[in-house]
């Protein structure tokens, strides 16, 4: 799950977590909101994988993860020309976790979504739904910008999956990393500093490039 700032509260930061090792395919499932972040440019508080015991004899642990970071839509200001372009950006955020978790379950994503990412997948939407107008065509393919981001998601996590792998160990061992080793790890990984809106989102149509 991707927490943005002026959205959902990291629940993770009020809790008293005890040590414990969070699963692999959760910290893989954070790397992966918190690689859309960055590649973003987007600033990054932290990330965060825990695995802590709960009083439910039925289960042996409670699994709890997020990835604090700046939304471009809800900090936009109203008369924003470029909506759909920041649009496409916080839908990127949403999905990379999950498409994270399924290239490394060797999952579909739509699995994935129905299993433990539909928090993610409505955020996706609620973001999409920024788009949608009073005046919307019924015929429109409104699901068309979310089959995209899905698309570009596959794409930049195949891109930069060692990056995404690096932080997962990192998580696993440590269970919270701040956002400023989160970037320096990263830059170490790809040889990259994205700025701000610097990577285009086209660029992730493009099989195999790079940032430059």
């Amino acid at each position: 799950m991707t927490h943005q700032k002026g959205g959902l509260k990291p629940a993770v930061a009020s809790l008293g977590l005890k040590k414990a090792r969070p699963a692999r395919y959760l910290a893989i499932h954070e790397a992966g909101h918190a690689l859309a972040h960055w590649w973003n440019g987007q600033p990054i508080e932290y990330a965060a994988a825990f695995a802590v015991p709960t009083a439910d004899p039925e289960f042996q642990r409670l699994i709890m993860g997020g990835v604090v970071g700046q939304s471009f839509v809800l900090s936009a200001p109203e008369d924003c020309v470029e909506l759909s372009d920041l649009v496409g950006r916080d839908m990127l955020v949403s999905i990379a976790g999950p498409a994270a978790q399924a290239k490394y379950g060797r999952y579909s994503l739509d699995r994935v979504l129905c299993a433990g990412g539909r928090s993610d997948e409505q955020a996706a939407f609620d973001f999409l739904g920024c788009l949608q107008g009073d005046d919307e065509d019924d015929d429109a393919d409104w699901m068309a910008p979310f089959r995209l981001t899905v698309a570009r998601s596959r794409e930049l996590v195949r891109r930069y999956w060692p990056a995404i792998e690096a932080l997962a160990d990192l998580l696993q061992e440590r269970g919270r990393v701040n956002g400023e080793e989160i970037e320096a790890l990263f830059r170490t990984v790809t040889g990259e500093s994205p700025t701000l809106r610097g990577n285009p989102l086209a660029d992730l149509d493009k099989r195999g490039a790079r940032h430059a």
